[in-house]
This record gives structure tokens, C-alpha cells and sequence, in this order.
């Protein structure tokens, strides 16, 4: 297999695990596991968790490590050097962790985060290698394009961990999920943008310009949406914080909502236009059937959430059919558009 052939599929795998690292954390909001590492990179201050609240607990037959930490009073406390069995709590050997006040232990929440985190660890073995296969190609083939896409990924990957620690130090900072959000539709493009690139069917399609015009204006329209329907989760969590009810939640909820519901005839407006056109050039474009497909689907889970009273197994797939939604209209928008620097 040569260059090209890997780089194209570590691309694709590289998309795949993005998807996954998307869905799994939004099931980390949908269970409100967003603070059950309550520190960063570590997980109470330990690099495997604790599973049970006894082992946050001061026992003076335990020995601690520098860092480790413990509950007491309500209190994150962290070990200022190591401390051996034996002797009662001696409080000038611990500090009150700085970033936050929260300290709560719940197994669930701490264990989900935890595995949203391995997630991430693993997401970064397949760009690391796509990372170091643009690196070569540039090397032998002067492929300029590559790397430097390649480069952006990797400092989009770098932001995302960067906005995650910041999160979790300023305890669920406010529009983290659309800072999040902005960073994977980037990631996304860059990899789609690479998947292009090395794809190996060169074929090039001819469409005219009322068809890319509203193409691009449907892409535009699913950012909107994506980013409207960021903040309409956060505005949920807020609700949830102050309400167990689930059936009275989007009687809580503000103006975002309903802009964001009624916003998603536009979408399914544009995407019968964009097929009926798409048809008349003999399904030129095949991503376009996926597009309708998506929609469909988006619509279908905004029903259920809209009049099932939001049940908390349909906010990550309506999430994961946004972004999902998004990589087909903007791959389509690539072929539509022909540009050279990509091919």
C-alpha cells in the first residue's frame, strides 16, 4: 500500500474516531458526568479512578502519594508530599485544591468522563500516524497540501484538549459544548478535506452555479443549526439543574428553541430543492441522497425530544446525525466546487 493509500485511510479512521469521540461526549453530558473527573489530565488525582468513595476518604492505614486526593468536608483536599500509614489527618499536609470547589464522588459520573478520556487517548494513535505519513509525503512528494492540513488537524486536536482541561478547571465552563462543537466541525472539514485529496476515484463532477450556490447555503444553514442547537443543550442543562421533571423542561427554555425547532423546515426545504436538482443531472452527487437521508433523521429525533419529553437516549444521536449532516453537505460542497488545491 503506498502513501496516498494510507494517508487516505487514516483520514477515514481518523473521521470515524472523531464521530465517536463526539457521541461520547455528549452521553457525557446527557448523564451529567461532566465533572466526574474532577481534575485534569488525572481523575482524582489518580490515573485509573477510584471506584469506590472510600478510597477519597482519609484512612490512616493508607499511604498517600504527592497529588493523591481526598474528600473531607465537602473539600477537595491534595496531597502536598507523600504521607505514610499511621498517624491521624494532619490537615498542614494536604491543600485545598485551587481550580473549583466542587467535590463530589458518584461512580457512574467519574467513570463515564473517564472513559470519554480513553476515548480521546485513542482518537490520537490514528491522527498521530496520519500526522507522521504527511510528514513523509511531504518529505518525497513535496505535498505541501497534506501537511499543512494534516498540521491544522493536529492544532484543532490541541485546542479541543486545551478547551477540555479549561472546562473542567472552571467546572463546566459556560458554552463549552459549542467551543467543543466549533473545533470538531474543523476537524471534520480537515479530514474530509484530506479524504478528497487522496480519494481514489479522480472523476470530476460538473454542476452549475444555482446548485453550488444553494449547496453552500445549505451547509451554512447546518453550522447555524449545529451551533443554535449547542446552545439550546446548554439552556437544557441549566433547566435540569433546577428541575427533575423532564416533561416540563422546554416550557423553561428560551427563544433559541423554538428558532432552532422551526429552523429545521428551511433545512428540509433546501435539501428537497437541492435533491430535485441533484436528480436532474442523474444523482451527479451521491452524498446528496445521504443528505436527505440525515435530515430525515434529524427531524424524526427532534419530534421525539420535542414531544417525548426529551428522553436522554436521543440527545447524543441527535447530536451525532448533526455532525454527521455536516461532513456529507460539506464533502459534497468539495465536489461541487472542484477545487484544484485539493486534488
Amino acid at each position: 500500500m503506498n502513501l496516498n493509500a494510507l494517508v487516505l485511510l487514516f483520514a477515514k479512521i481518523s473521521l470515524v474516531f472523531t464521530f465517536i469521540v463526539v457521541i461520547a461526549g455528549s452521553v457525557v453530558r446527557m448523564t451529567g458526568s461532566g465533572m466526574g473527573c474532577p481534575d485534569w489530565p488525572k481523575c482524582f488525582g489518580y490515573l485509573i479512578p477510584p471506584t469506590s468513595v472510600e478510597a477519597l476518604t482519609f484512612s490512616s492505614e493508607s499511604n498517600y502519594d504527592k497529588g493523591s486526593m481526598i474528600i473531607k468536608n465537602d473539600t477537595l483536599w491534595v496531597a502536598n508530599e507523600s504521607i505514610s500509614g499511621g498517624s491521624m489527618i494532619n490537615l498542614n499536609q494536604w491543600h485545598k485544591y485551587p481550580k473549583h470547589d466542587y467535590a463530589v464522588f458518584n461512580p457512574l459520573h467519574t467513570w463515564v468522563e473517564y472513559i470519554n478520556r480513553l476515548a480521546t487517548v485513542v482518537y490520537a494513535i490514528p491522527i498521530v500516524i496520519l500526522s507522521f505519513l504527511a510528514l513523509l509525503l511531504l518529505i518525497q512528494q513535496k505535498d505541501k497540501v497534506t501537511f499543512f492540513l494534516a498540521l491544522f488537524t493536529d492544532i484543532m486536536i490541541a485546542y479541543e484538549i486545551w478547551l477540555g482541561k479549561l472546562v473542567v478547571d472552571g467546572n463546566l465552563k459556560e458554552n463549552s459544548i459549542t467551543y467543543h462543537m466549533f473545533g470538531s466541525i474543523a476537524i471534520v472539514s480537515l479530514l474530509l478535506m484530506m479524504v478528497y485529496r487522496h480519494r481514489k476515484i479522480k472523476t470530476v463532477v460538473t454542476v452549475n452555479k444555482t446548485f453550488r450556490v444553494l449547496l453552500l447555503t445549505l451547509l451554512v444553514m447546518c453550522i447555524v443549526q449545529i451551533l443554535m442547537g449547542t446552545q439550546v443543550r446548554e439552556d437544557v442543562d441549566v433547566v435540569a439543574r433546577g428541575m427533575d421533571d423532564r416533561s416540563l423542561w422546554i416550557d423553561q427554555l428560551n427563544i433559541t428553541f423554538y428558532v432552532h425547532r422551526s429552523f429545521s423546515i428551511l433545512i428540509a426545504i433546501a435539501t428537497f430543492a437541492l435533491w430535485r436538482m441533484n436528480r436532474r443531472v442523474h444523482d451527479s452527487i451521491s452524498q446528496v441522497n445521504g443528505i436527505v437521508v440525515l435530515v430525515l433523521l434529524e427531524i424524526l429525533v427532534g419530534v421525539i425530544l420535542n414531544y417525548a419529553d426529551m428522553p436522554r437516549q436521543m440527545q447524543p444521536l441527535h447530536l451525532l446525525f448533526g455532525i454527521i449532516l455536516f461532513a456529507f453537505t460539506f464533502y459534497a460542497m468539495i465536489i461541487a466546487s472542484g477545487k484544484k488545491a485539493l486534488k
